[in-house]
């Protein structure tokens, strides 16, 4: 836990967290964020919560929960509090955020407040205390207003404030991470999706990229969300079903509750120090950080199936390898919370996109430190729990005879021959010696 500082602005949020479609309130955030350049915050779990026999701590690792007297601490987004951050916005979010507010900075509990809730994982934030079984809903774009959306969310990518009833369908977009233009949309069962739009200035279609990309994913046996493709007259745009929703059963003749899934990513449960740069990521901090072995330490640590949890983590970081996806930061890679215990499991795939210009990984491999090739990722198997090297050539052998066939999901995507010899030539594994 950080030291605490002298604060000269706070502002205090009651944090809560979904269970089972409730809202139960789990402990109070405070927050400094005068400037740019200073950020302080600290969370302490409320009495009623640790008595609460439905609790269970935020962050196993970081937040255990033991009494409501205990003040956890930090100086970063990304650090000890990382599990509640993880439900706030990322890039696009707070971009869209900042252009609504005519282009001033949004304070860190404004943004927080603006999500509504729509965030990834169960917690959720208010700034005053909900009544008991208070739930907020919120008017959400339907699948069937993909057009107006795509032009809508083009708009706010070049700078240019929405107006009137559109300004409320963009809420549904304040809440997403990532850096690209997004928002929720609700089919007409009342499940939610995530639709990823395309963006000014692709050199190709990423939306078609990664649908692609998934479809290989599930063909080799990864766990995979249900996804879809639709067209729009600026684009494709990608359909990701949230597998952190839960549509409930209605009862009495009420409407069915959309439950929130607790969900902590790989950056919340590693929780990296804030002095570790980026000009340390090679060095040892770095690779003891950020790697796809520190990952699978932790899944040993929480996961319900770690046998099972580790294999696919091991054959994930192949296939990101095998279509250079090399954008695999540990904001991309989540474990959803187990219902029926207090455990974890490694969330589905999701953020496959081959990446062009990027020679590196920002994730370890292996021995080889961050660079994509196959022969990389064999030198570190017994951290994923294999025993011999001929298991893990046998995962590798698996990843790419399905990648290997990869022109034809490319296709199936609807990709252009132009867009196919694009992508290749971004895909260096291939290249190597043994590829």
């Amino acid at each position: 836990m950080a030291a605490k500082k002298h604060k000269t602005v706070e502002s205090e949020l009651f944090v809560y967290v979904d269970i089972r479609g409730e809202a139960v309130l789990a402990g109070i955030l405070t927050l400094d964020d005068t400037d740019e350049n200073h950020f302080f915050a600290e969370f302490t779990y409320v009495q009623s919560y640790v008595n609460d026999p439905r609790a269970f701590s935020l962050d196993p690792l970081n937040l255990p929960l033991s009494d409501a007297t205990t003040t956890f601490r930090t100086e970063s987004r990304y650090q000890t509090l990382g599990a509640i951050f993880d439900a706030a916005p990322d890039a696009w979010g707070r971009n869209v955020m900042r252009i609504d507010n005519a282009g001033a900075r949004v304070t860190e509990n404004e943004v927080l407040l603006k999500g509504r809730g729509m965030g990834v994982g169960a917690l959720f934030f208010s700034a005053r205390q909900l009544t008991p079984n208070m739930r907020k809903t919120y008017r959400l774009p339907e699948v069937s207003q993909l057009e107006s959306l795509a032009d809508l969310l083009a708009d706010i990518d070049q700078g240019i404030k929405p107006k009137g009833l559109y300004r409320d369908i963009l809420g549904s977009s304040w809440d997403i991470g990532g850096a690209r233009p997004k928002t929720i949309v609700r089919d007409a069962e009342g499940e939610m999706w995530i639709a990823k739009f395309p963006r000014k200035g692709d050199s190709y279609d990423r939306q078609r990229v990664e649908f692609a990309n998934l479809q290989m994913a599930k063909a080799i046996g990864l766990s995979v969300p249900e996804i879809r493709l639709a067209q729009t007259h600026l684009g494709a745009v990608l359909l990701t079903h949230r597998f952190d929703r839960q549509l409930l059963p209605a009862e009495h003749g009420a409407d069915p509750i959309i439950a929130r899934r607790h969900f902590l990513s790989g950056a919340s449960l590693i929780s990296p120090s804030v002095q570790i740069g980026k000009r340390e990521l090679d060095g040892p901090r770095g690779k003891a950080t950020y790697s796809y072995a520190r990952l699978a330490d932790v899944a040993r640590r929480i996961s319900s199936h770690p046998v099972q949890d580790l294999l696919e983590l091991y054959a994930r970081m192949i296939l990101n390898v095998a279509v250079h996806n090399t954008d695999d930061h540990l904001k991309n890679v989540g474990f959803l919370k187990d219902e029926a215990a207090q455990t974890y499991r490694l969330a589905p795939l999701f953020d496959v996109v081959t990446q062009e210009g990027s020679a590196k990984h920002y994730l370890h491999i292996g021995a080889a430190g961050r660079e994509s090739t196959f022969a990389n990722c064999l030198t570190e198997y017994r951290r994923f729990g294999l025993r011999s090297e001929a298991a893990a050539q046998s995962i590798i052998d698996r990843v790419r005879d399905v990648v290997r066939e990869r022109r034809r999901y490319y296709e199936a995507a609807g990709m252009s021959d132009e867009e196919i010899a694009h992508v290749e030539a971004s895909l260096m594994a291939w290249r190597q010696p043994g590829g």
